[in-house]
């Protein structure tokens, strides 16, 4: 039972954090349609507002997140050793792995389930429907703080105060697809999920999911600008994404058991 409740209120933390920030988006573009006059707005400046709003809640959530969830066991973090350079350069293996062997993976599945990828796509249009140093910004820079604020940072340490490790990383990866509302999106915001959520319970720092959702987040933004998935053929992103992904992973366990100062 007290498992369940614990479930429950992480759930509903990360419910009223995600409202929060829909609050704040309606409230600064109807303030802004209100004083400017517009009735309609550009999709430049849509992103403008949402990413006003996204930074707007990662302030709040910082702080709810550094007053109530941040010292979860009272251990001190070795940040030198978090970001050591050999602990870095797996971080990029990691992301550089995660984006090849996704983009892979995606390739591979798109002829078997063609409708489902045309929704896919359509969001990615979407996402980059603006001026890119504003999509830029929300994709590599604030969209990773805000969801480790929101799933690491508030889910996940709740769970973690009364259930283990796998189920508490389980719960949060799969609410972190869910709410990306999209089947191809969600599935592989799941699997980075249960990375991300891995990476913080090695470290006990927001900061080393939050570097390495946006290694990950600024390689997909470079794939899709630059369109660099035409070069790789699916074998070879498959292969050595695999090798990079799962390789770092083994070697980042071995090397770091716990990253803390006794």
């Amino acid at each position: 039972m007290k498992r369940a409740l614990i479930i429950i209120q992480g759930l509903l933390m990360m419910v009223l954090a995600v409202f929060i920030v829909s609050f704040l988006y309606t409230l600064i573009t109807y303030l802004f349609m209100y004083v400017t006059g517009l009735s309609v707005l550009s999709s430049d400046i849509e992103y403008c507002l949402m990413v006003m709003a996204i930074m707007i809640s990662c302030i709040l959530l910082y702080v709810w997140y550094k007053k109530y969830m941040s010292h979860r066991r009272g251990e001190l973090i070795d940040l030198k050793e978090v970001f050591s350079i050999k602990n870095v350069l797996l971080y990029l293996m990691l992301g550089i792995g995660c984006q090849l062997f996704i983009s892979g993976v995606l390739s591979l599945l798109r002829p078997l389930f063609e409708r489902v990828f045309s929704y896919y796509d359509e969001t990615m249009t979407l996402i980059f429907d603006a001026d890119i140093i504003i999509v830029a910004a929300y994709v590599i820079v604030f969209a990773p703080l805000f969801e480790e604020f929101l799933m690491r940072g508030i889910l996940y340490n709740r769970l973690r105060y009364g259930i283990s490790f796998p189920l508490a990383n389980f719960i949060q990866a799969l609410a972190f697809g869910i709410y990306h509302l999209d089947i191809v999106q969600g599935i592989y915001a799941f699997a980075i999920g249960l990375i991300l959520g891995y990476l913080y319970e090695k470290t006990r720092t927001l900061l080393a999911p939050i570097f390495l959702h946006m290694v990950i987040n600024g390689l997909g933004f470079l794939i899709q600008l630059l369109a660099l998935g035409k070069y790789l053929t699916i074998g070879v992103a498959i292969i050595v994404g695999g090798i990079l992904l799962f390789g770092s992973l083994y070697m980042y366990g071995k090397n770091n058991k716990y990253i803390i100062k006794k």
